[in-house]
């Protein structure tokens, strides 16, 4: 690494790593920058071990990652082959494995190493010469897998960390000024002329003509974005310090008529790169969405051959051919039995739309069965069921029609039902008169029934006549109301 490049490492490393890059290069010889290097480091050391500790980070405050990230991968540093090159050692077995394909296999000897043992000194001696060879070929290979590595891909990443180091909010000038050094770097797509980049360069200053005339030449792409980035990075230092000495991003020379002149050449055909960015990200978009669509409808065919949905129950993913499924099926078209109703709630298969639909079959059931047979307890039965399904309409016309229920004397407790539930359903629909005419009527033909009286009592909580209501369950207590149902 050069000297520049280490010192502009240790500024984004932060201030301590900066006074340590300080010292060790005012040192003189090797040994004593060797020196003050361990005991200097030794300090960062325990300085980021307590950073660790308390923040769980281990750059500090004020760094830099990007930068460092830039320089690192300039370099090339591969922390899993230095991993791989330590463990290359003449004290262990080593079996490297890149891509599958052994390396070396190294195997020290069971003797040990004595004074004068021949023998072990020709093994070790050996041992370090296939130690060569492995790493050679480790290097080869590693080499080898770096070309494998998509060129595009790479460069993308290396522009965007360049373009990150300039953010336009920031830097809105030098934003504009690497933007067109990293076109006329790659030719893409406004094809930026030598000149105009001459002269946008030299309209910004000597440093930024600098960088122009570092790229420019039988240079390749990749070798240009690399110049970009490290001139980049001292540029960024360059911008920084005037920006805290004089608050401008442009320096006193730069000229920005020249500047906004020459860019203004090309705006109509970044206006249209942009605009066609924009078409491609939405078609983009278009398609991904359009995509996931297609998937997320095969996914609910795929789905729907295994399990059964009861959208009117709210319910969805019944294993298909399972008794839930054919209990719930069977729910759907007609009545289902009180054991298989049970199963349900059990299994944990119902709810409020599943007890309303099971109530509405069973009075549908009831209905049918006083139609046909005339049986005025079906009737009864139909009513109750068809109040528990909230469903009216239907019962409360067949009550009206049938009313007043022309029943024999002697059958006081069917007319006392009939007349109870009749007004149980005007209490539903709010018809709270004509509920309490029932219910006075039911009253009279079974004085001692406490059904009437709960009626009552509660036509007339609902009503807000409270001390009647209560009188009314009073009296349905003293007629065998339990308290546990009060």
């Amino acid at each position: 690494m050069t000297e520049s490049d280490i010192e502009i490492l240790s500024i984004a490393l932060g201030d301590k790593a900066h006074q340590l890059f300080k010292t060790v290069i005012a040192k003189a010889g090797v040994t004593d920058k060797l020196n003050s290097l361990m005991l200097d480091a030794l300090q960062l050391k325990i300085e980021n071990k307590n950073r660790l500790t308390a923040k769980q980070s281990e750059l500090p405050k004020g760094s830099n990652k990007a930068v460092v990230e830039l320089i690192l991968l300039q370099y090339k540093v591969k922390p899993n082959e230095i991993e791989i090159k330590k463990r290359l050692t003449t004290n262990q077995i080593v079996r490297a494995k890149i891509a599958n394909k052994d390396i070396i296999d190294i195997v020290t000897p069971k003797s040990q190493s004595k004074p004068g043992n021949v023998a072990v000194g020709v093994q070790q001696t050996i041992l370090q010469q296939q130690l060569i060879v492995a790493r050679h070929n480790l290097t080869a290979i590693l080499q080898s897998k770096d070309q494998e590595i998509d060129v595009n891909t790479l460069r993308q990443k290396k522009i965007k960390q360049i373009k990150q180091m300039f953010p336009p909010e920031q830097y809105p000038k030098y934003r504009q000024f690497i933007d067109f050094l990293i076109q006329y770097s790659t030719n893409d797509p406004l094809h930026i002329s030598a000149d105009d980049m001459q002269n946008i360069s030299a309209a910004f200053g000597t440093e930024e003509l600098n960088i122009f005339r570092s790229i420019s030449g039988d240079i390749t792409i990749e070798e240009k974005i690399k110049h970009i980035s490290f001139k980049g990075l001292q540029l960024k230092i360059s911008i920084r310090k005037r920006l805290n000495d004089t608050n401008l991003e442009l320096s006193k020379d730069a000229s920005l008529a020249v500047i906004q002149h020459a860019i203004g050449r090309y705006q109509d055909q970044i206006n249209a790169i942009e605009v066609k960015i924009r078409q491609e990200l939405q078609e983009k978009e278009q398609a991904h969405k359009a995509e996931q669509l297609r998937l997320k409808e095969q996914r609910e065919i795929e789905r729907k051959k295994h399990f059964s949905d009861f959208p009117a129950f709210g319910i969805k993913n019944i294993p298909k051919d399972s008794e839930a499924d054919i209990l719930l099926n069977k729910l759907m078209k007609k009545q289902i039995s009180q054991d298989e109703k049970k199963w349900l709630d059990n299994k944990s298969f119902t709810n409020d739309l599943v007890e309303k639909k099971y109530h509405l079959q069973l009075a549908h059931n009831h209905y049918q069965n006083w139609k046909q047979k005339s049986l005025p307890w079906e009737l009864v039965n139909a009513s109750a069921a068809y109040r528990k399904a909230e469903e009216l309409s239907k019962i409360k016309k067949a009550l009206d029609e049938s009313y007043p229920f022309n029943i024999p004397k002697k059958e006081k407790k069917l007319k006392s039902a009939l007349l109870t539930t009749y007004g149980g359903v005007c209490r539903d629909l709010a018809l709270y008169g004509d509920a309490i005419k029932l219910g006075l009527e039911a009253h009279n033909v079974t004085p001692l029934n406490f059904r009437p009286c709960t009626l009552l009592g509660a036509i007339h909580i609902a009503t807000g006549e409270f001390t009647a209501g209560h009188e009314w369950y009073d009296k349905a207590k003293e007629r065998g109301f339990s308290q546990e149902a009060y």
